[in-house]
């Protein structure tokens, strides 16, 4: 080991010697350099050597290059103030060699670490092609079923490179590799569509757009074309000017060309793809997402053959449905108010197709969230600005608000009323002023025997409603009460933003506060402690604790943690607030603390190697140095697997 680090250490010399000869460090700077490199090698050497050490070495050297950078540009300065230039040595190349070394080392060691290789890539793109298409090459050779690292080397060809083939070469490999790869398949199309629209734009930037004919020009003479060859017997300004549009018609029928054969090869793709994944309606409707950021004319007949695939193979997608919709209203905003109202009736009677063909809940949920947004004042605003009168906007939006209504309606009747269509329902009731009626169907929506009742979010409209309706009083929150234990009955998993509300609104009233506690430890101790009920539990720890004080608190949490199979969090919860009372001087919170970690650490202590290291820190830190030695011993004889533990105490130190 010391003979290879010696060994890399004088690799360093001619190095270091330039560094100090350019007197960009000095001797005494050179030799930290100098021990900082044989701390890094040695532990780079280590056999458990882990990947954060490759990393810090990394980091230290980009940070090194970044000062001998400044040092440099000081120093170029004052060279040319004397009329002198900075001549290029060793060193200004040296910093970049040894972080690809060490990142070769690091990608060697770690080969199954894409993170890894994805760093290496990124500061290898950064220094040149060449380094880069090496360390890619040698990146897919070990991981050539990872489609991101295609793309990643694909993308590099393609705008940083600009080789339009090698990338096209990447990507068909890639697919070869990763044939079932929807992003993949997604971002060659993407390519291949945006190399048409540079070519596209390249032609509107030459003025060929439109191809001009040579003879346009000849007024005075004649052009023969002879052997691919234009031949003019004119004076020299005109055949100057004739030279110059041949050129660039040339230079057009190449960019027409390619431009096409890109279009072709995307419609190659789209059609090889849906073969390889012709179950799998997003990839289609990824595709249409890249067609709607791209302007090329030829997209069109493309884009009604990914909708009409949609139409024909997917006649039970909500979501495919919820697109050949909106695809009515694409691109006519810009288009006057008459289209514009032609094309949301042209979309209703999609919807209204749809919900034919797919009766399900998240059907009417997509027709209507399209209806609301038509609802949306932003929307209102940008066709008043096309000229739509105040009287006939609102009559607009009140047509919207009767069909919104009648969809809700429909819903119902056809037994498909979920949270979403609910809460909309009773939104939008409260939207037009019908407050009563919105209060009275949240709450059919909660009755036993509703399709609803056992919804934690439609109880939560509806106590939200009760509550604003409600008086303060005795008899009000005695109403309340009763509410909520009627909807606390939901399991604790679905019912957080009711036991939120519950100790918002009954938390504070000393006569409800004793029974909402037992309904907790209730729903706790049904088997909710571990996992669901943990988040309810610590919210409600910390909402005494801010409403009523630490000594209630303590109270409340003491009996959480009694109750059979306490949750970890609920532990951390607790152990956070005394640690915090404790850093702020409160001499109880210590004894308090110890008896949350060792009431932990009999549940959890042979496996949460975490919860004893937390306990040595803050005996520690409160400068008990023995107790938190005797803590290190006792978690060596309990843990099943102390062998990393040591290492990590030694940290604390």
């Amino acid at each position: 080991m010391a003979d290879t680090v010696q060994y890399q250490l004088e690799r360093m010399l001619p190095e270091l010697e330039d560094l100090e000869s350019r007197k960009l460090f000095s001797r005494s700077e050179i030799k930290e350099i100098v021990r900082k490199r044989r701390d890094f090698e040695y532990m780079l050497k280590r056999p458990s050597t882990l990947k954060r050490d490759y990393l810090r070495y990394v980091q230290y050297e980009t940070e090194l290059e970044d000062v001998r950078r400044a040092r440099k540009k000081v120093i170029s300065h004052s060279l040319l103030s004397k009329g002198e230039k900075w001549r290029g040595s060793l060193c200004d190349r040296a910093s970049a060699m040894r972080i690809m070394f060490i990142y070769e080392r690091a990608v060697t060691r770690f080969k199954g670490d894409l993170d890894l290789w994805f760093r290496f890539l990124e500061y290898c793109r950064a220094q040149g092609s060449r380094r880069f298409q090496k360390a890619a090459t040698k990146a897919l050779r070990l991981h050539p079923t990872v489609p991101g690292l295609w793309i990643y080397a694909a993308v590099w060809e393609f705008e940083h490179n600009l080789n339009v083939t090698a990338a096209r070469v990447l990507m068909q490999r890639g697919l070869r590799m990763c044939p079932k790869s929807e992003n993949l398949w997604v971002e060659y199309f993407r390519m291949e569509l945006t190399a048409a629209q540079k070519l596209k734009a390249r032609q509107i930037v030459l003025g060929i757009d439109h191809k001009p004919r040579p003879e346009a020009l000849l007024e005075n003479g004649n052009a023969t074309e002879h052997s691919g060859m234009v031949e003019v017997e004119l004076d020299g300004n005109v055949s100057r000017d004739l030279e110059i549009v041949a050129r660039k018609e040339d230079a057009g029928i190449n960019l027409m060309d390619e431009q096409e054969a890109s279009f072709k090869i995307a419609r190659a793709i789209y059609r090889s793809a849906i073969a390889a994944l012709p179950n799998s309606p997003g990839l289609r409707q990824q595709f249409l997402e890249v067609i709607e950021a791209i302007d090329l004319e030829q997209a069109g007949a493309l884009e009604s053959e990914i909708y009409s695939g949609l139409r024909d193979n997917f006649p039970g997608d909500e979501k495919s449905w919820d697109w050949q919709a909106r695809r009515c209203l694409l691109k006519v905003h810009k288009q006057g108010v008459d289209n514009i109202k032609s094309a949301h009736e042209k979309a209703i009677q999609v919807y209204e197709e749809a919900i034919q063909s797919v009766p399900s809940a998240r059907m009417y949920e997509l027709y209507a969230h399209f209806l609301a947004e038509w609802l949306e004042t932003d929307h209102m605003e940008g066709v008043s600005k096309l000229g739509v009168s105040e009287t006939e906007q609102e009559n607009k939006e009140e047509e919207a608000s009767e069909a919104l209504l009648d969809l809700y309606s429909r819903a119902e009747s056809a037994e498909v009323a979920n949270d979403v269509l609910a809460q909309g329902h009773v939104n939008l009731l409260i939207r037009l002023g019908k407050e009563e009626e919105a209060r009275e169907l949240a709450r059919k929506n909660c009755m036993e025997g509703a399709s609803l009742c056992g919804s934690a979010n439609a109880w939560a409209l509806y106590m939200l409603l009760e509550r604003s309706f409600l008086t303060v009083d005795s008899d009000g929150m005695i109403q309340m009460a009763k509410l909520f234990r009627q909807a606390l009955k939901i399991p604790i998993a679905d019912a957080k933003p009711l036991w939120q509300m519950a100790f918002e609104v009954l938390g504070g009233q000393e006569s409800h506060f004793d029974s909402l506690l037992q309904m907790l430890e209730k729903a706790l101790g049904g088997g909710g402690g571990n996992n669901a009920g943990a988040e309810v539990a610590c919210t409600f720890v910390k909402w005494v604790l801010h409403a009523k004080g630490i000594e209630q608190a303590r109270q409340v949490y003491t009996r959480f943690v009694a109750l059979p199979g306490p949750s970890m969090e609920l532990f951390r919860q607790c152990i956070s607030i005394e640690a915090q009372l404790h850093a702020i001087g409160n001499t109880e919170a210590l004894k308090y603390m110890r008896k949350l970690f060792n009431s932990a650490l009999e549940i959890y202590g042979q496996t949460d190697e975490e919860l004893w290291l937390e306990y040595c820190f803050q005996e520690r830190k409160a400068g008990n140095i023995e107790a938190a030695t005797a803590v290190y011993w006792k978690a060596q004889k309990t843990l099943r697997d102390p062998s990393s533990f040591y290492e990590r105490y030694q940290a604390l130190s």
